[in-house]
């Protein structure tokens, strides 16, 4: 590479839970890993998509915010799915998006646009394959096509093709036999009218999977059966092609080689090599969807059989090629040649042994054993063992060869059925504890009490269900009010309110919390050495931004990831509406005391809370600023510490408020008789309160907090009282020559104070000895 700092690659795709987003991700991630580059995945949502009577995803629109975040400040390079982003606009709507990336290298993936380089899928390939096999061999004459937009370049490509296809074979083509949808599952409606205009319809070509089976649906509303009534061909060979049921024929497209090549050619740009755009090849997967003509001829099939084991084991396991380490998957695919060569072998040989018998089963556990059975394509494993066992079944003379053959595939069977219902059991725990771990992270998300700073880091606590182990929370200066169809400007200033660093939730600092924009991706505390995989998520509730979250891309954030958006958006609103809260609550009391303080007019009062009796707000900061400024003077040191009550509200609403009034009064006066002679203490606000007193070198912070617990203690001993009134505190030494504010020590205090409220206990009510 020509440049020395790591490179940062970002990846914009439409949907964080989306199975194409997730395969490109995985492909761009293990090409970046060999080569030691970031990886940044900002996950908007379909571009300029119309929500209006669509309440439940009315605000989707805020995560299209996120598109604003690349630029070449703080990305090197970009891969931009371009039409799934823009699948419900028009093409010139996403040539103005893209145009906000000029200056940036960018590659489309499964996409075309004039002046972009791309890599695509010859998507005439696979489905060349996939109409020849529905008009030649499963004899269909009849079909339909369920499409995209046209200004979706592989909608209209796949469209071609199968046009194309029948043409070539013969078949008309009708304006009635093609309905557009919109590439998602939720096309019923695009379906029934497909159905409706066509009633002797025997076969269906989905633009994609999710298409394909939201087709499923509708047959099944009308009683007909995929695979029976109607043949279904799909496009992606996405798991839901897998799982559907029954399994879904499709046009398997790698989207993962689709975003690791895109990666490899984003390299080759930023290293100013001319590159030229890529087209992958596709091809056709036969499952249970379409109508089967009855089984091919046993000896026919047999003589023609080849096999390629490198080739059959991409075919079967090519999902995680790009998901899993290289060495991982080259040593199953060692065990897979292994255990299939050795079949061929022992029954290529005149008689089987014993030793061929062991050794296929100690094959097998070992192909097992490194999780074969949950990385595979399952029907295409038991479809390709059952095309090895018929042809090596044909091979063999003897009826007792053949009886042996069957013993040693029942082995093989059992072991995988065996493999499946562990799996299936772990999966199952894993899902128990998942959904456990997830109602603890509901729960402690909103156990703050107050809007401040460290309130932040409880969206951060309990990640490790997610596996996520480094994230970043970044706040603008205030919330911004973003609605729909207006233009988002990012900010050039965030705060890093609080950041994940290999498990550990820390709060920053305040005087340390303000970055620039450019630094998003790379802030000082994110460690250079590292290789990072990162997602980018909008902190939203409703209208309202509050910043973004940036954490890692991990296997469960492409399951849970909008799950997160929305606890992490609700917990942000909360802290917003507490702030406001407060602040307003304080400003109420400020306006009390000036109505009180103008009615009596005296100096003295004006400064002292008429609760407690000791300084308010205003009198304690023009005491203690009067301290500082004559302490710098004399090079003397300060004491500044922050007191807050334990309990305040839990006091009021069970033993009414006159107590919680008797709690403030009594640490106003403990307070007071602290700094006697040394210094001055207020009360802040609310069940807030702060002193300041001077501090000599012989005097030890942590024993002075010591003595102020130890006079509550005290107190609480010989009180009739049915609770504890308890405090927690946090302490800043103040030299001389430290050129911080009042306000600013008091903060530094508060973070202190933070941590030792941590440690509390939610315990008020005394533990009464029985007589």
């Amino acid at each position: 590479m020509t440049k020395e700092k790591k490179l940062t690659i970002g990846i914009l795709v439409s949907g964080i839970m989306d199975d194409v987003t997730r395969a490109i991700c995985q492909g761009v991630k293990q090409e970046a890993q060999m080569f030691d580059v970031n990886v940044v995945v900002i996950p908007g949502k379909y571009w300029e998509r119309d929500l209006t009577d669509n309440r439940e995803l009315m605000y989707e629109y805020q995560y299209n915010t996120i598109f604003s975040y690349a630029r070449s400040e703080t990305i090197d390079g970009l891969v931009v799915a371009a039409d799934c982003i823009g699948c419900l606009t028009t093409k010139d709507r996403v040539e103005v998006l893209m145009k906000d990336y000029e200056g940036i290298p960018c590659v489309l993936v499964a996409s075309k646009m004039k002046d972009y380089v791309s890599v695509t899928f010859n998507n005439s390939m696979g489905i060349d394959e996939g109409m020849s096999y529905l008009i030649k061999k499963a004899g269909h004459k009849h079909f339909g096509m369920i499409g995209g937009n046209c200004d979706n370049s592989d909608a209209e490509e796949r469209k071609q093709a199968f046009i194309r296809n029948l043409k070539e074979n013969g078949l008309e083509f009708r304006d009635e036999m093609f309905v557009e949808g919109n590439l998602s599952g939720d096309c019923q409606d695009k379906a029934a009218k497909l159905l409706d205009a066509n009633p002797d319809i025997e076969a269906i070509f989905c633009v994609n999977d999710a298409t394909a089976i939201g087709l499923y649906e509708e047959l099944k509303r009308r009683k007909l059966q995929p695979g029976k009534d109607v043949s279904i061909l799909g496009y992606d060979d996405s798991n839901e092609a897998v799982i559907a049921d029954p399994s879904l024929s499709s046009i398997r497209a790698d989207m993962g080689e689709l975003g690791a090549e895109a990666f490899r050619m984003i390299l080759q740009m930023i290293d100013g090599k001319q590159v030229q755009s890529h087209v992958l090849p596709t091809k056709f997967v036969l499952r249970n969807s379409i109508i089967s003509m009855g089984t091919p001829d046993e000896e026919e099939k047999a003589d023609t059989y080849e096999v390629d084991l490198e080739t059959a084991f991409m075919d079967i396991f090519y999902r995680y090629r790009h998901e899993e380490k290289p060495e991982k998957m080259e040593a199953l695919k060692n065990a897979f040649c292994g255990l299939c060569g050795k079949l061929f072998d022992s029954f290529e040989q005149p008689e089987t042994r014993l030793e061929d018998y062991q050794e296929v089963q100690v094959l097998t556990d070992k192909f097992l054993n490194l999780g074969a059975v949950g990385y595979a394509d399952r029907e295409e494993l038991l479809v390709f063992l059952e095309d090895i066992y018929r042809f090596l079944k044909r091979k063999q003379k003897s009826e007792s060869r053949k009886f042996e053959l069957r013993d040693f595939f029942s082995v093989i069977y059992r072991k995988i059925i065996l493999s499946m219902n562990t799996l299936d059991g772990l999966e199952k725990i894993a899902e128990n504890k998942s959904n456990y771990s997830m109602k603890l992270f509901i729960r402690d998300m909103l156990q703050f009490e107050k809007g401040n700073d460290q309130s932040y880091a409880y969206l951060l606590g309990n990640l490790d269900w997610l596996h996520i182990k480094n994230a970043y929370l970044y706040t603008f200066y205030k919330p911004i009010t973003h609605l729909d169809k207006e233009r988002f400007t990012v900010p050039q200033e965030f705060y890093l309110k609080a950041y994940l660093q290999d498990g550990i939730v820390t709060s920053v600092p305040a005087i340390e919390q303000k970055i620039c924009f450019t630094e998003l991706f790379h802030n000082r505390y994110m460690k250079p050495e590292e290789n990072y995989n990162l997602v980018l998520f909008p902190l939203f509730s409703s209208e309202m931004l509050y910043g973004v979250i940036l954490c890692d891309l991990t296997e469960s954030i492409f399951v849970n990831g909008e799950f997160l958006v929305n606890q992490w958006g609700s917990a942000a609103k909360m802290i917003s509406l507490l702030r406001t809260n407060e602040q307003i609550q304080q400003q109420l009391e400020e306006s009390l005391a000036t109505l009180h303080e103008n009615n009596i007019a005296l100096d003295t009062l004006s400064k002292s809370d008429g609760l407690t009796g000791i300084l308010n707000r205003r009198g304690f900061y023009d005491a203690a600023g009067k301290m500082i400024t004559e302490s710098r003077e004399k090079k003397s040191t300060l004491l500044v510490v922050y007191v807050d009550m334990n309990n305040l509200k839990i006091i009021n609403d069970r033993y009414g408020h006159e107590d919680g009034d008797f709690s403030l009064k009594l640490i106003g006066d403990i307070l007071v008789k602290t700094v006697e002679g040394k210094g001055v203490a207020g009360r802040i606000g609310g069940d807030e309160f702060a002193f300041i007193m001077y501090y000599r070198e012989e005097d030890d912070s942590a024993q002075i907090l010591q003595s102020v617990y130890q006079a509550f203690d005290t107190f609480n001993a010989g009180s009739d009282k049915d609770y504890n009134v308890t405090v927690s505190a946090g302490a800043y030494i103040l030299q001389p020559e430290a050129s911080i504010t009042l306000a600013e020590a008091l903060t530094l205090a508060d973070e202190k104070l933070y941590e030792v409220k941590q440690l509390r206990k939610k315990t008020v009510a005394k533990n009464k000895k029985k007589k």
